[in-house]
C-alpha cells in the first residue's frame, strides 16, 4: 500500500497543479501570444483604480451676496479641481474635476474627491492636491468675489477647506 501511494501521489500533484508531462505528439506546435514589448505597454489601456477621499468645504457668504443672488434667481456654483506635480518636469497633471451647484447661504458641503490611484501613481510625484473655487455661472448678474482653497487631499480629508464670498456689484 504504501508503494502504491509514493507512485499515485506525484501523479496526483501533477493533476492538481494542471502540468501534464511533455511528450511529442508529432503536431503543430501550440500557438503563442509574443509578449507586450515596453512600448506597448506604456501606451496601451491600463486598469483604472478608482478612489474616492471625500472632504469637508465650509462656505460662507455675506449677507448681500445672498441677498443679492436671491433677487437675481441664481446660485453659487463649487468648482474642485484634482491636480498633480507630474513626475517629470514642472507640469500638472490634470486628475479631474467636480463641480456643483449651492443654494446660497452658509453651508457645510461634502466634495467626493475621486481620482484615479493609478493614473497618480504613474504620473505624479507626491499626493494629489485639490483646487476648490466657487462663483457666479450666470452673466450679467451680481458679481461676486469668493476665496479659494487648496491643499494636499490627504490634509484637505483631515482638516477640510474653507471659503467666503463677498458680493463686488450688483
Amino acid at each position: 500500500m504504501t508503494r502504491l501511494t509514493a507512485l499515485l501521489l506525484p501523479a496526483l500533484l501533477l493533476v492538481a497543479c494542471g502540468h501534464s508531462p511533455d511528450r511529442d505528439d508529432g503536431g503543430a506546435p501550440a500557438a503563442t501570444t509574443p509578449p507586450a514589448t515596453m512600448s506597448e505597454a506604456g501606451r496601451g489601456a491600463y486598469d483604472p483604480r478608482p478612489a474616492a477621499l471625500p472632504f469637508r468645504l465650509d462656505v460662507t457668504v455675506s449677507s448681500e451676496v445672498s441677498r443679492a443672488l436671491d433677487a437675481a434667481g441664481v446660485k453659487l456654483t463649487i468648482e474642485a479641481d484634482y491636480f498633480g506635480k507630474a513626475r517629470r518636469g514642472e507640469a500638472t497633471v490634470d486628475l479631474g474635476r467636480e463641480d456643483r451647484q449651492i443654494s446660497v447661504r452658509n453651508q457645510s458641503v461634502t466634495l467626493a474627491g475621486r481620482f484615479d490611484t493609478g493614473q497618480v501613481a504613474r504620473e505624479v510625484s507626491g499626493d494629489p492636491r485639490v483646487k476648490v473655487s466657487a462663483s457666479v455661472k450666470d452673466q450679467g448678474g451680481p458679481v461676486v468675489y469668493c476665496t479659494e482653497f487648496e491643499e494636499a487631499l490627504p490634509i484637505a480629508v483631515e482638516t477640510g477647506g474653507f471659503i467666503h464670498c463677498e458680493l463686488l456689484s450688483e
